[in-house]
């Protein structure tokens, strides 16, 4: 007992309202809004009470900085801060006294907690000398009241080395949040003698990064229920599907389950999503690394030409034949033994056999009615990939473009397939909408350092996708090069400056070195803040006229 509590540690002593300035609690305000959803519901991007007192700038997306963190930034020189945690949470456990919480409060707030975690639970769990019913108090308390994010990662974090004690439902309330998924994921793992079903029920009401955290912790599950989901839908996530295709197409046994005669619609439109992302490659394990990819791809383009293309077969399905096409190919040209494919499975008589197969599911009729009634479509994911087919195809989607960027000029991303165009007069045609549709004066408001972050900056980058286009056309539309040089966003300044650099590569007279365009880098080095763009803008100056 300690001399400065006569009457036992308590937890009420440490006066959250007092301590917190009666600020919101966090897992009060995520379980009303949880409440509120239906049982597989996201959440979305809800926004929590301390978003006002993050200290970056940069705003992230839910759970997206540790998501970060965990997967691609490993965790260094937080030692000193995680014995600092350790000691103020031990002085805590001896007594609950207001300023004991404050100052963990603070050292919890400084920075993100997950590059210390493991240090510190490590450290206050090695000694044994805890007292597991005040730990768990201790936790419960942080995480029904705390108005910090990081205080209640704490909270979960510590709630998850206690073997055998079961908060579930609470878990799973908070984990609903993308922010708090990962420590309530790895919580949940820790102490359910069998967490997979839990995982499962986490997994699908979230989205984003939580998607990804909690799906990789379900990799070993036995669990058939969970597998045939992996397959189907566990996969697709907000972020990028290759994160978890490598991991469900393993864990579900996608070999084995398109081995069966007949498959169902949902698992062939799953394992389409599983190759286009094992195929397009990314921050994990992609086709290469798949062992049972040759034997799945058979399979799978099997099945594809048995369906009745009108009934059940969506574009999807073609993209991924060609995306097979080229990974296997190139089919212009005989197939020649490649040691690497070879090595992974793929031997010449198969290669052969899936392009063939391939061959057959692009050749077939009644996809160009479906890219053109798609590419009328509202929805973003459904257009993009039948302007894609429409390429494959050789569908003119260009006027499809010109429509989207009319209803909504400041963030259509149809802009940059506008300007691609090899056609002079539909060239032309958009620069002049450019000119017409984008607030170039909003944009040119002078050369500043802005990071660019927010939706006020969209049509910044928007600018910079136009200006991409001109880099094969010397001289073309410099007043757009202009504004764009004008942008208080630094990178829009940069893409500017590349396709300038590229200007430079042409000879005189294909109008990269006018007088005007010498006129505009002198003037815009002038001015320019940053001294490394600066310096390449005067280097740019200084390139001598190609013979």
């Amino acid at each position: 007992m300690s001399e400065s509590e006569p009457n036992g540690w308590s937890i009420a002593n440490l006066d959250a309202e007092r301590v917190w300035d009666r600020r919101a609690s966090i897992y009060a305000f995520v379980a009303g809004a949880v409440a509120a959803l239906g049982e597989h519901e996201a959440l979305s991007e809800l926004a929590l009470p301390d978003d006002d007192r993050q200290s970056s700038s940069v705003r992230w997306a839910a759970g997206a900085l540790d998501g970060v963190l965990g997967h691609h930034v490993p965790a260094e020189g937080e030692r000193l801060r995680a014995k600092q945690i350790v000691k103020a949470l031990r002085d805590l456990l001896e007594s609950a006294q207001p300023e004991r919480l404050a100052h963990l409060t603070r050292l919890l707030t400084r920075a993100p907690v997950l590059g210390v975690l493991d240090d510190v639970l490590a450290e206050l769990v090695s000694g044994g000398e805890l007292d597991p019913e005040r730990f768990h108090e201790l936790a419960a308390f942080l995480l029904d009241h705390a108005p910090d994010r990081e205080v209640v990662k704490l909270a979960v974090s510590m709630l998850g080395v206690l073997v055998g004690c079961d908060e579930r439902e609470r878990l799973l309330t908070i984990g609903r949040h993308e922010e708090f998924t990962l420590f309530a994921a790895v919580a949940v793992a820790g102490t359910l003698p069998e967490p997979d079903p839990t995982l499962w029920r986490l997994a699908q009401g979230v989205r984003g990064w939580g998607r990804i955290h909690v799906v990789e912790r379900l990799a070993e599950t036995e669990d058939p229920d969970i597998r045939s989901w992996m397959l189907r839908e566990g996969f697709r996530n907000e972020i990028m599907d290759e994160y978890l295709a490598h991991t469900c197409a393993v864990a579900g046994d996608l070999a084995g389950a398109l081995a069966a005669d007949i498959v169902d619609d949902a698992l062939l439109d799953g394992a389409s999503g599983i190759l286009a992302a094992l195929l397009a490659g990314g921050p994990a394990e992609d086709i290469e690394d798949y062992d049972d990819a040759p034997r799945v791809v058979d399979a799978y383009l099997r099945h594809v030409v048995r369906r009745p293309l009108h009934r059940t077969l969506d574009l999807h399905h073609l993209l991924v034949a060609e995306q097979l096409r080229e990974f296997l190919g190139p089919a212009s040209e005989p197939l020649e033994d490649d040691e690497t494919l070879r090595e992974l499975g793929w031997t010449l008589e198969l290669r052969a056999k899936v392009l063939e197969l391939c061959d057959e599911i692009v050749a077939r009729p009644g996809w160009a009615e479906q890219v053109r009634r798609q590419l009328d479509d509202d929805d973003p994911l459904r257009f993009h990939r039948a302007d894609v087919a429409a390429q494959l195809l050789d569908i003119d989607a260009w006027p499809h473009h010109l429509a989207r960027v009319r209803a909504d000029p400041r963030h259509s991303p149809s802009w940059l397939r506008l300007v691609q165009t090899p056609d002079a007069a539909r060239f032309t045609a958009v620069l002049e909408l450019a000119r017409e549709l984008l607030p170039l004066d909003e944009i040119a408001t002078g050369a500043a350092e802005e990071l660019g972050l927010g939706t006020e900056f969209d049509v910044h980058d928007t600018l910079v996708a136009v200006i991409q286009g001109l880099a094969d056309k010397p001289g073309a539309g410099l007043d757009l090069l202009d504004s764009a040089l004008r942008s208080p966003v630094t990178r829009v300044r940069r893409g500017a400056l590349r396709v300038l650099a590229t200007w430079r590569a042409h000879p005189p007279e294909a109008g990269g070195h006018s007088e005007a365009v010498d006129a505009l880098l002198a003037r815009v080095a002038a001015a320019e803040p940053d001294s490394e763009l600066r310096a390449d803008m005067q280097r740019l100056l200084e390139v001598e006229t190609p013979a």
